[in-house]
């Protein structure tokens, strides 16, 4: 489950890591770009994270499932 955050992740870290390099081209309409994909990346991953948070897990039972001793 963890593997699938790999790619989503990686593609923000380098965005970041770019981003002042980008900034130096002086290029505004293409610097308000690359910071609005960077901003729209980080908004769905923070999305995913919580619905990924949210999920009941697969694997453990309900509550009403559990027996009582």
């Amino acid at each position: 489950m963890r593997r699938q955050w790999v790619l989503p992740c990686g593609m923000i870290a380098v965005m970041v890591v770019l981003t002042p390099t980008v900034r130096d081209t002086r290029s505004a309409p293409w610097t308000m770009g690359w910071v609005a994909i960077l901003l729209g990346a980080l908004a769905v991953q923070m999305l995913l994270v919580l619905v990924d948070h949210l999920a009941p897990d697969a694997e453990r039972p309900e509550h009403d499932d559990v027996p009582e001793a």
